[in-house]
């Protein structure tokens, strides 16, 4: 089972790509993940950790998404056209790294929305006709997949911002 805790956090600044999205091509989704520590590279700066997927608003599995796909930064930068930055806000979350990789991401987020009820503890989420949308929900790999490539042993935080 995976542990939950809940910690205050500082502001994360980042640089991305922001698009609408869904799961089905999700390929498309992850072939931004390079490009973007290729454009920080040659901007001359420093990631500070693994990609983070910000999920914005969410309606189902099903439907299309906005995320922003992102990568941790030391101080908000500009890298070029087409690529976006901003911060992870600052607050308490709610955080889980849950064991097996992607593949048991969707129950972790079922779980913490569970357990986040069952404490009381609020979600920062605004609910809308399109969908739910996010504060600050994030997904960052810690694994580098060129050095496991086994998707069962890559280790992912989960965060929820809480209000």
């Amino acid at each position: 089972m995976t542990t939950f805790t809940v910690e205050q956090r500082a502001e994360r600044p980042w640089v991305g790509v922001s698009m609408t999205a869904e799961l089905a091509h999700w390929d498309r989704v992850n072939a931004y993940v390079p490009q973007i520590y290729g454009a920080l590279a040659a901007a001359g700066g420093i990631p500070q950790g693994g990609p983070i997927y910000q999920y914005r608003r969410l309606q189902t599995a099903a439907d299309p998404m906005d995320i922003t796909i992102s990568v941790p930064v030391p101080a908000c930068m500009e890298i070029g056209d087409g690529f976006d930055t901003g911060v992870i806000p600052v607050g308490r979350y709610l955080i889980a790294c849950p064991e097996g990789g992607p593949d048991v991401l969707a129950q972790t987020h079922r779980d913490m929305w569970e357990w986040a009820g069952v404490q009381g503890l609020e979600l920062a989420i605004d609910e809308r006709a399109d969908g739910i949308h996010w504060h600050a929900r994030t997904e960052q790999f810690l694994t580098d997949p060129q050095s496991e490539p086994d998707r069962s042993k890559w280790a992912v935080e989960v965060a929820y911002l809480l209000k």
